[in-house]
């Protein structure tokens, strides 16, 4: 009776681990049969800001709080990320066997990667309080006319702290990371793994 309790007392204690074992993204649209499959070139274009929500605001809302220079340092920002977030996905997928190119036209790979940045937490650094930067996005994989194969949501933290005390430069870090995870999500539906 006693292992009984035992194990009924370790499955309950292993269950939110195993919980939290799953895939770092939450799908919404997954083509069947995987096209990706076995495929191993793809196409990235620069990531938008459609609709983006920033804290508790609208993106125009926020924006019409700033300055002039706090408005262009926020573009520089966006460009910013964009580039961090290009760089860790072509790094990130060769070292899974996969190519990512830069894409110009519908000629540079069968399938393209689309990224929409919908939500920004610039964070705060103050020595005493600290809040975390948090972007979240949704990534669509689609034919080179636009047509979604698969479309996932991701979302990456960068902690504030005296290494990263600017929120320009933490969104440069967590759009970096969620460049990572997208090319994991590639590697993923290339090799089949459910």
């Amino acid at each position: 009776m006693h292992r009984r309790h035992a194990l009924w007392i370790l499955m309950l204690c292993l269950t939110p681990l195993l919980a939290a074992c799953g895939h770092p993204w939450k799908t919404s649209r997954q083509a069947m049969p995987n096209p990706f499959y076995g495929q191993g070139r793809f196409g990235v274009v620069p990531i938008a800001f459609n609709a983006l929500q920033v804290g508790n605001s609208s993106e125009a809302d926020w924006m019409a709080e700033k300055d002039a220079e706090q408005r262009q340092s926020w573009q520089e920002d966006k460009s910013a990320m964009n580039e961090a977030f290009t760089e860790a996905l072509v790094e990130k997928a060769a070292s899974e066997d996969a190519i990512v190119v830069r894409a110009r036209s519908a000629a540079d790979a069968p399938f393209f990667i689309r990224a929409n940045v919908t939500f920004y937490e610039p964070g705060v650094f103050t020595g005493v309080f600290n809040m975390d930067t948090l972007l979240k996005a949704t990534v669509q994989l689609t034919d080179p006319a636009g047509r979604v194969f698969d479309e996932f949501l991701i979302e990456a933290k960068s902690p504030a702290s005296l290494l990263n005390p600017s929120s320009g430069g933490r969104a440069r870090d967590a759009a970096s990371q969620l460049g990572k995870l997208t090319a994991m999500y590639i590697s993923h539906r290339v090799r089949g793994e459910d």
